[in-house]
């Protein structure tokens, strides 16, 4: 799970090529067969988040997206995936002029009933 902040059209712009950068992950043949999003317009979530760099409060207008990787919690790649993902939504961000300070990208266990 990851939030992507959607505060302005720059944001927008870093948030569509994560979501693309996800569709390419079926490509790769790495178990991730889908991902869901929050709605983007309006942000469906708030979150507010102290900024060393500003020394005040910041509020960003957030969409959550979890990715359906099909990795176990325990599988040594599961690592590297979240770190390729936090590393490609940084470069996003940043490449639209809007670094962002902290990027959180979460792992959980999620058991699937059929």
């Amino acid at each position: 799970m990851c939030r992507l902040p959607l505060n302005n059209s720059q944001e927008e712009k870093a948030f569509f090529k994560v979501l693309s950068y996800l569709h390419g992950l079926k490509e790769e043949g790495i178990g991730v067969t889908g991902f869901t999003t929050s709605t983007s317009r309006p942000a469906a979530f708030h979150g507010w988040w102290w900024s060393d760099d500003r020394q005040q409060w910041v509020r960003d207008d957030l969409v959550l997206c979890f990715v359906d990787y099909h990795l176990a919690i325990g599988d040594p790649s599961l690592s590297q995936r979240v770190e390729g993902l936090k590393q490609t939504i940084r470069k996003w961000y940043r490449l639209h002029r809007s670094p962002q300070e902290e990027v959180w990208v979460v792992a959980y266990q999620v058991m699937r009933q059929d």
